[in-house]
């Protein structure tokens, strides 16, 4: 039986409802109101406006299914847990908009960051939970209690009473038949109890204020409460739409099933064991004497544990077998665990956790794979802490009247100290390199922090040549100029000093010459000597007592430290180690200089000069110098110019000369036969005596 038969007025109502909407649709697409017009308001599509009613039948048990799987799934949850702590694990923090701030703006926004509604939650639990649901349903719902008044003067203020977390499965969009949105109920923000289905005035005595569109219905206690657009705050993730989003779940939905059928499968495999893990399967003629047999081993196992059963089995029909059955596969054979980790990598790669993330010890593999897994966490991490300052902190702050200031969610990585300071060295280097290049180089901004520094280039390039040689001038001017101002201050403490020693001579007593007011007369005397009577320097005192040496009698005989040395007096430090190295390589190959004379020649030069190219020293001793040259001995007379005189060398023999000696004993060390010598009393007479070979063989 038809419907029509019950209601035969429902037909014609639906085809009178039907041409109405028809003639609304066609007055909106050409009305116009004198000059002007505007193009239609398009709702969803048929298909979609019916998919999302249809969807409203079964969404609130759609919902809490995901939210089930979400909680109960472990390869799930875990990713969902790791995004959002690190989405606020460094908590929020207020940033200044304008120079001076209003810090009254933020006082009682900061009161409901710790206490935002009556169940004692803090606005960052709610919007943990808010994040929770955006990225396992991909709906999330905020909503914003506000207190409405009227000023007197037709204007509506309204004020903040608590922040609270919608379920996304009890909220619904309210649209009209055409896929519209704020075009089917409306309410008057002060009198919530009265819906109307138009636009009018508020029917309340003494309240004449327009009602106002609804955009959300939410099912509380089988009763819909009507909420503005204002009120919520609603964001979606994965596939953003006019309305509700898709869940991701939904598109790994077999392979969270497959995970809760695995885990069961574990459970019953190791826990419950309805079933035996195999059986024995024995092919015999005589099964009532193999039960005997399997009695009896039960019982002789039972008194003994190591005692090894021995089985025998009929054979009559050359058929007897026996065959082991398993009714269980162990992991290894089911390939458990390599089929669990890439349905782990699979689910967690949906919100972009890497499994270094989730624990997996072989995810640690080296560095350059663990740092790409630790580099694309961070950007998820930053993509969804971009919603927030974009999105969510916008309209609360918009709700509170904040407009000084802004809260945002710092990074979770954020860098290292080390590494701050490796980038503006990086930053220094590229600069000076462009410098040296011959750009000009400046600072974008003064007084910024180290890290924000910015560099701004400018100019043409300066051949390399061109700016060496400009360099090298610059340079030997500063040298000139600098010679020249310690040369005339070092004339002037001369001409201080030979009068302070004239009169010195002339009296007979010491004078005291501060040597620093010369050259602090010119503003140079903390450069020459410590500083004049202005720049609180010590003045220098001088015994002019002796003549005139190295220092001209200033420093009375004493040796002067650096503090009393003048700018020309001072030793050059690189100098003087040359002067040490050449030294000590000319003691090494026996070279010596007199008088530290450049123009003097060295004995070798000298030995060049008169013919020996390669002369080998062997000895010097007593200006003579032993050496050869081609095999041949020769012995060099020394003098202050070099070598004046070379003969060849004669060897005188020592001992008797008629009589062959050694000098030393062949006993193989080398050493002076004396008294403490293995030779015993006979040696004694022998001591620092040359000892004939005669009387070495006759003892």
């Amino acid at each position: 039986m038809k419907l029509s038969e019950y209601l035969p007025e429902v037909p014609a109502y639906a085809k009178q409802l039907s041409d109405l909407n028809s003639q609304l649709n066609m007055f909106q697409l050409s009305k116009a109101a004198g000059e002007t017009g505007s193009a239609p308001t398009i709702g969803l599509d048929h298909v979609v406006n019916t998919w999302v009613r249809h969807q409203m039948a079964y969404r609130q048990q759609l919902v809490m299914d995901l939210q089930t799987i979400c909680m109960t799934v472990e390869e799930i949850r875990s990713p969902l847990n790791h995004i959002t702590s690190e989405v606020f694990r460094r908590g929020m923090k207020w940033k200044a908009l304008v120079q001076d701030a209003d810090p009254e703006q933020i006082k009682v926004f900061t009161e409901f960051i710790r206490d935002c509604n009556v169940f004692d939650q803090s606005l960052e639990e709610v919007l943990r939970q808010f994040h929770f649901d955006v990225n396992s349903i991909d709906d999330g719902f905020i909503y914003i209690a506000k207190e409405y008044y009227s000023a007197g003067d037709g204007t509506l203020k309204s004020k903040v009473k608590e922040i609270r977390r919608l379920n996304p499965a009890l909220v619904e969009f309210d649209l009209d038949t055409a896929g519209l949105p704020k075009n089917a109920h409306f309410l008057c923000p002060i009198h919530r109890t009265e819906v109307k289905d138009d636009i009018s005035k508020c029917e309340e005595p003494g309240c004449d204020r327009m009602a106002q569109p609804v955009m959300y219905k939410y099912y509380h206690r089988n009763q819909q409460i009507y909420l503005f657009d204002s009120e919520v705050i609603h964001l979606t993730k994965f596939a953003p739409s006019e309305t509700y989003g898709w869940s991701p779940i939904l598109t790994i939905f077999e392979k969270a099933l497959t995970l809760i059928g695995m885990d069961k499968n574990l459970y019953r495999y190791f826990f419950e064991r309805k079933m035996p893990a195999s059986m024995v399967m024995v092919t015999t003629d005589d099964p009532e004497s193999l039960r005997r047999e399997r009695a009896n081993i039960a019982a002789q196992t039972r008194l003994d544990p190591n005692f090894i059963p021995m089985v025998a089995v009929s054979a009559r029909s050359q058929r007897g077998r026996v065959d082991m059955v398993r009714l269980f596969h162990t992991l290894q054979e089911m390939d458990y665990l390599p089929v669990r980790e890439e349905i782990r990598e699979r689910v967690g790669a949906m919100w972009g956790v890497t499994p270094a993330w989730q624990g997996a010890p072989e995810a640690f593999g080296g560095l350059s794979t663990q740092t790409q897994q630790l580099v694309v966490m961070s950007r998820v991490v930053e993509a969804d802490q971009r919603m927030f300052h974009e999105k969510i902190f916008p309209l609360l702050l918009e709700a509170f009247g904040i407009t000084d200031w802004e809260l945002e969610l710092p990074q979770p990585e954020e860098k290292a100290e080390a590494t701050k300071i490796s980038f503006a060295q990086q930053k220094v280097q590229v600069a000076n390199t462009l410098a040296q290049l011959g750009f000009t180089v400046a600072l974008k901004e003064q007084q910024v922090d180290l890290g924000e520094m910015e560099f701004i280039i400018s100019g043409d390039q300066v051949p390399t040549a061109q700016m060496q040689g400009e360099q090298q001038a610059m340079e030997i001017a500063g040298q000139e100029q600098q010679f020249q101002m310690q040369q005339m201050q070092a004339e002037q403490q001369n001409q201080m000093i030979d009068q302070a020693q004239q009169q010195a001579n002339a009296t007979g007593e010491p004078i005291e010459v501060d040597v620093g007011a010369a050259g602090g007369a010119e503003g140079g005397g903390e450069a020459a000597g410590g500083g004049g009577a202005e720049g609180g320097g010590a003045p220098i005192q001088a015994m002019l007592l002796k003549g005139k040496g190295k220092y001209k009698g200033r420093t009375g005989g004493i040796t002067p430290d650096a503090s009393m040395k003048l700018p020309g007096e001072e030793r050059d430090i690189d100098e003087y180690a040359e002067a040490r190295q050449k030294k000590g390589e000319n003691k090494q190959w026996g070279i010596k200089e007199f008088g530290g004379n450049p123009l003097n020649k060295t004995w070798i030069g000298s030995l060049m000069e008169k013919g020996y190219s390669s002369p080998v020293v062997k000895e010097i001793m007593n200006n003579q110098m032993w050496f050869i040259q081609d095999g041949v001995d020769y012995v060099a007379t020394l003098g202050n110019n070099g070598v004046t005189n070379v003969e060849k060398a004669q060897f005188k023999p020592t001992g008797n000369p008629t009589r062959p000696s050694v000098s030393y004993a062949p006993s193989g060390r080398n050493n002076r036969n004396t008294k403490n010598s293995s030779s015993g009393k006979q040696g004694e007479r022998y001591q620092g005596e040359t000892i004939d070979e005669d009387e070495l063989e006759g003892k």
